[in-house]
């Protein structure tokens, strides 16, 4: 390694680990602006960026923790989980774990994290093509039992045990969110028009999905319906197609 290569990594060895005082040592330390203070204004200033990125991927969960527990919290993020990115995008990408570590007595706020979280990879997943309702009108009906549906990258499916859906509604509309409790409630999230949606799910259509997701047929989901709602299964089937055809988030068939 060249003598530049090592200042370098010295330099980035005592930025990202505070006690790390490699690098303090080539640095000039006089009565006006000693070594300590001199360096301490890049630790410090590496630190801001990433909080500043980490609430800019978890506005609502810093608006729910507030200034001093979001700043605490990311401190200790930051310190625990070193970045290993280029792009800050995914600097907080283990957020969920870190609150569920250092906040057990508050476990809507990892999973508050997990949400947010998933709009933003809703956001960025790539490109994919979109099925369309008409592209269902060439099969003939005899083939659509086996019929097996691809969901797009941006879909994701969330098994959230916690109100994580309303206080982020109400922390959106400004509002006072509502007290956090346990009510294992699903949620559907994916990309329309450039920007990322969410809904609730009942538990049979989250299921559904599940089912569809690891590889069912559309014949094997009405068979599940089936023993539950019987002569009606085949309809809620189709009914739940419809309902993902028109949300975008089915990306092609495979047969």
């Amino acid at each position: 390694m060249s003598k530049l290569a090592q200042l370098q990594a010295d330099f980035q060895a005592s930025i990202m680990d505070k006690h790390n005082d490699t690098f303090k040592k080539r640095i000039i330390d006089d009565a006006i602006v000693g070594a300590d203070k001199r360096l301490s204004i890049y630790v410090d200033s590496y630190r801001l960026r990433i909080i500043e990125a980490l609430s800019a991927a978890y506005p609502k969960l810093h608006m729910l923790l507030g200034d001093d527990l979001f700043d605490a919290t990311a401190r200790q993020y930051i310190d625990q989980y070193p970045s290993s990115y280029r792009n800050m995008r995914w600097v907080g990408n283990q957020m969920s774990q870190h609150l569920s570590n250092v906040l057990p007595q508050h476990p809507i706020a990892s999973e508050l994290a997990t949400f947010e979280w998933a709009l933003g990879l809703a956001f960025d997943a790539e490109n994919a093509p979109i099925l369309q309702l008409q592209d269902l009108a060439i099969i003939p009906p005899e083939t659509w039992g086996d019929l097996r549906f691809e969901f797009h990258p941006a879909m994701q499916l969330l098994e959230l045990q916690w109100n994580v859906v309303s206080v982020w509604q109400a922390i959106n509309a400004e509002e006072i969110p509502p007290t956090p409790t346990q009510n294992n409630e699903p949620c559907l999230i994916w990309r329309s028009d450039l920007n990322s949606h969410y809904r609730s799910l009942d538990v049979q259509e989250f299921q559904a999905i599940q089912q569809v997701v690891s590889g069912g047929s559309f014949g094997d989901l009405c068979e599940s319906l089936h023993e539950t709602l019987e002569g009606a299964a085949t309809q809620q089937a189709a009914e739940y197609l419809a309902g993902w055809l028109e949300a975008g988030v089915i990306s092609k068939i495979n047969t």
